[in-house]
């Protein structure tokens, strides 16, 4: 039961951060070079040196891919996690949410 513990604390530690979590849900839309991210990002006044770095941390773990096009890198959500967490989790603060705990809190 505890055996993917630590890989799933690291991830959710991943995920705490502002940043980190805002390129996520950008890259849920379409795969992006930073420069798009970054332009996607541009009023959250976020610099292309913060999102690389980001960026490469969340590569580290996994949770990006990134691939080379042309002189550029694109980077994408890594396909061996399950993303639909995220996707609940935004659909929950949204009230959106078909969850127990949402009609508990409704109803």
């Amino acid at each position: 039961m505890y055996k993917n513990i630590t890989k799933l604390a690291k991830v959710f530690s991943a995920l705490s951060d502002e940043t980190r979590l805002k390129i996520v849900m950008v890259l849920m839309n379409k795969n992006m070079q930073v420069t798009q991210i970054h332009e996607e990002l541009g009023k959250e006044k976020i610099s292309l040196s913060g999102i690389s770095h980001q960026l490469k941390y969340l590569t580290n773990l996994d949770l990006v891919i990134s691939q080379k096009n042309g002189r550029e890198k694109e980077y994408s959500l890594s396909k061996d996690f399950c993303w639909c967490i995220l996707k609940h989790g935004m659909n929950h603060f949204d009230n959106k949410c078909n969850c127990a705990c949402s009609k508990i809190k409704n109803g």
